[in-house]
């Protein structure tokens, strides 16, 4: 009886340790698990901030496409973090209808392989408005730099492609426009239509250095400022009174091959003109006086030199006074006169050309 007693007074105790073990057990465990949870918190949040490519604010996210559905009506600025392969398109959330895009210096290269394979490295669709702003590159690769439904501008950058660099459309529904003032741009063919388009849109050039050709009849494209380094077909897209100057030269003294839109360059091989009686004298008109020169514009086919008709009369009367004192036989060495050259845009006005003597 004694014995039982012991026993049902012993088994409380046992059981009050076995209760404190299990919950230091579970203690422990919970402890590891919070523990085990917050190291991989934190490895999380290491991977992200390493994959960060692009920036809106002070959020960072894995893509450029992702960065720029996180703009807001405040903060419209997407700023590239890393070099990155990807195609984007500028589809902000509702609202926002103009994105900045800083290169920061790093490159955006078109994405050649998977689901975006064919498209331009940015695609600004119809009523959106991109600015991209440099230093940095976009590449297009195979595709184009850039394809436009709706407003670019760009503000400088590098912009490469093995095809066309900058492609517009213009239809019924959409008016594509493009401005560039700054940046390099570099391809085989620099702008030109979308395949649905019906017009290439206002395209604007004013400054920036262009390597490639640009397509004839593109009617709604204007160069105001810039350096080009192929000729061909730029003439109808110059501004009036406006011409292509030929560069200087690079720094390892070659020439850069590049011209340049700005004034009317006219050159003569002579400074001055002088004639010697001995020859033969005779009424020099302006077609004369220009070949005895060999005074040029540049090449540019839709302007036409002249001379300035009270210079030329004073050359001709020069040229009548030394006549008659060869007649007379005194003593005459030449004839010299200092004649300005002018130029004016072939462009008929009620029968005439307008006069633009510079």
């Amino acid at each position: 009886m004694r014995s039982h007693e012991k026993r049902v007074n012993v088994c409380p105790r046992t059981q009050g340790k076995y209760l404190v073990s299990v919950v230091l057990t579970a203690v422990f465990a919970i402890a590891s698990l919070f523990g085990t949870l917050l190291f991989s918190a934190d490895a999380v949040a290491d991977v992200a901030e390493s994959q960060a490519v692009a920036q809106v604010g002070n959020a960072t996210y894995a893509s450029v496409q992702e960065a720029i559905g996180r703009t807001t009506l405040k903060n419209t600025t997407v700023t590239l973090l890393a070099d990155v392969t990807e195609s984007v398109t500028i589809t902000p959330p509702k609202g926002v209808r103009n994105v900045t895009f800083d290169l920061n210096g790093h490159t955006l290269q078109a994405a050649e392989s998977g689901g975006a394979a064919g498209f331009a490295t940015i695609t600004v669709p119809a009523n959106m408005q991109l600015t991209i702003v440099g230093p940095g590159t976009v590449a297009g690769g195979t595709q184009p730099a850039v394809d436009c439904r709706g407003v670019l501008r760009v503000e400088g950058g590098t912009f490469t492609s093995d095809a066309t660099l900058m492609r517009f459309a213009e239809t019924d529904e959409t008016s594509a426009q493009g401005s560039f003032s700054g940046g390099t741009f570099t391809a085989p063919t620099l702008f030109n239509l979308l395949d649905d388009a019906k017009n290439l849109g206002y395209v604007t050039v004013r400054g920036g250095e262009y390597r490639g050709m640009i397509p004839a009849g593109l009617n709604t494209l204007a160069l105001l400022s810039g350096s080009f380094s192929d000729l061909s077909n730029l003439a109808p897209y110059l501004a009036d009174s406006l011409g292509l100057i030929p560069g200087g030269t690079s720094g390892d003294g070659m020439g850069d091959g590049m011209f340049h839109v700005g004034d009317l360059a006219i050159s003569s091989k002579q400074t001055s003109v002088e004639l010697d009686p001995a020859s033969g004298l005779q009424q020099l008109s302006a077609d004369d006086l220009l070949e005895l020169t060999e005074t040029q514009l540049n090449g540019i086919a839709d302007y036409r030199l002249v001379v300035d008709s009270d210079q030329l009369q004073a050359l001709n009367d020069q040229i009548d006074r030394a006549m008659q004192a060869v007649e007379k036989r005194k003593a005459f060495e030449a004839v010299s006169q200092n004649i300005t050259i002018g130029s004016a845009r072939k462009v008929a006005h009620f029968g005439s050309w307008p006069s633009m003597a510079r």
